[in-house]
C-alpha cells in the first residue's frame, strides 16, 4: 500500500515538474492568467491520474 502512496505522489511531482520548466524556460511570454490555469488545470490532472492509480491498484 505505501508502494502506492510513493506512486501517487511521484505523479504529482512529475507533473508539477513539467509546470516548473515551462515557466522557467519557455521562450514565450505567458499572461498571468494562463499561467494560472495551466497550474490549476495540471494539477487536476496530476491529482485525477494519482487517484485514479491508487483505486487502480488497490483493486487489482
Amino acid at each position: 500500500m505505501a508502494a502506492n502512496w510513493w506512486l501517487a505522489l511521484i505523479i504529482i511531482v512529475v507533473i508539477n515538474g513539467i509546470v516548473i520548466w515551462e515557466w522557467f524556460w519557455s521562450s514565450e511570454p505567458i499572461s498571468r492568467t494562463a499561467r494560472k490555469w495551466f497550474f490549476i488545470v495540471a494539477n487536476v490532472v496530476g491529482v485525477c491520474l494519482a487517484v485514479a492509480e491508487l483505486i487502480w491498484l488497490d483493486l487489482s
